[in-house]
């Protein structure tokens, strides 16, 4: 028996499910562009990442994951960069380019002949934050020129990278943005993935401006195919011992709903095995069924979820949380809500008429993917999923 599919974990190895097109895709978009992942919380941006940095590096191209969700100032991004690259690049490189850093730094003085060795890596760490810890901005031009030197092709994964611009001071964000954009310019050998599970339009409109971003090729990550869902939904069964039927398989994606995310369809399944291990019971799709609507939507699957409700006190202002709940509990309840009637909620709950306010709330909300405005002048959830759980929980709000 295998193992069902990691629920929240990157998925890898045997379990990453199909991809191969958006993989493709990537890793023939990066050889000229610079590539932003688009896609909600779980929809498994890093296992993607993680599966074009295994491609790469099974071509012998160089290629660094870095993830940067920990990240809270310039200084630190910059040294998780600059050492990244120290230790991808080959041992000629490696050398040149330690060289090139013992000029700007004064701390980095290190022998060379140490460079493979972990205690020369984390020597080399701490002596450049520590030199980037006070006028990064200016030293950080000085970092321009040596990346700029990488003949490459060399890329950089980034995962998180929009909670490492939250994570930083406003001014310092600003600042960082437009140096980072100014790094893409300036180094051909060079090329950047990046994702996270925020929208990077919301973290950045108020710290530089989309524009700071706009260099780079958007790639949206959706959810699986059906064909490919109801695979993934067989393969699980198989592995667990249970009887497949395409009659299930329907079960459990007319539960789901399109899209079909992967998240989503494994916390389901999940459920679905706790029920038969407890009860000994036989799948079925009135199983299906009842898993959802007592485990999946019922309070002990509320963890599954909650952090879509959170999001909202965390990304937003307390004006824009208040409008958006009162708009989201409408939706829950309706197939499709006019917009005009969106509006009217909006003016009551954000407390002004603003237009420019509530049109920017909604691109947010649209970023974010809570909604999705499919028919125009119509409001509807992005997730069949999420819709149910918002109804039951968040409905009477307004």
């Amino acid at each position: 028996m295998i193992d069902l599919l990691p629920v929240g974990s990157p998925a890898t190895g045997d379990d990453f499910i199909d991809r191969e097109r958006e993989t493709a895709f990537i890793l023939s978009t990066i050889e000229k562009d610079h590539v932003m992942l688009v896609a909600p919380r779980r929809f498994g941006k890093t296992s993607i990442m993680l599966n074009i940095e295994k491609s790469l590096q099974s071509r012998q191209h160089p290629c660094v994951f870095l993830e940067v969700e920990n990240v809270t100032s310039p200084g630190e991004f910059i040294t998780d960069l600059v050492t990244a690259l120290i230790e991808c690049e080959g041992a000629s490189h490696k050398t040149r380019f330690f060289s090139a850093l013992g000029k700007v730094f004064a701390r980095v003085q290190e022998n060379i002949d140490e460079i493979e060795t972990p205690a020369f890596r984390a020597r080399l760490r701490s002596h450049l934050r520590a030199e980037l810890a006070d006028d990064w901005y200016e030293k950080a031009k000085k970092i321009d020129e040596i990346i700029g030197e990488i003949t490459g092709p060399v890329c950089v994964i980034l995962d998180e990278f929009p909670v490492a611009i939250q994570n930083m001071e406003d001014d310092d964000a600003r600042k960082f943005l437009h140096w980072f954009r100014r790094l893409r310019q300036v180094s051909p050998g060079v090329r950047f993935i990046v994702g996270g599970s925020v929208s990077i339009d919301h973290v950045v409109y108020n710290v530089g401006g989309i524009a700071v971003i706009n260099d780079f090729r958007r790639v949206n990550i959706g959810g699986f195919e059906e064909d490919v869902a109801l695979s993934v939904i067989e393969h699980v069964f198989r592995g667990e011992g249970w009887e497949y039927s395409p009659e299930i398989g329907r079960a459990v994606l007319d539960s789901v709903g399109d899209p079909y995310i992967p998240y989503f369809i494994m916390i389901l399944l999940s459920g679905l095995k706790e029920e038969v291990d407890i009860s000994g019971g036989v799948p079925s799709p009135a199983l299906v069924e009842r898993v959802y609507n007592r485990r999946i939507l019922g309070s002990e699957g509320r963890h599954y979820f909650e952090h879509y409700s959170r999001r909202l006190r965390i990304l937003y202002t307390e004006q824009e949380a208040k409008a958006a709940r009162a708009i989201l509990g409408k939706v829950s309840v309706a197939e499709s809500l006019p917009m005009s009637i969106a509006y009217d909620i909006f003016r009551r709950n954000y407390g002004s008429g603003d237009e420019d306010a509530f049109r920017g709330l909604l691109a947010q909300l649209n970023h974010d993917f809570y909604v999705t405005s499919e028919i125009p002048g119509e409001l509807k959830f992005y997730s069949k999923m999420l819709r149910d759980w918002w109804r039951i929980y968040y409905a009477s709000v307004e």
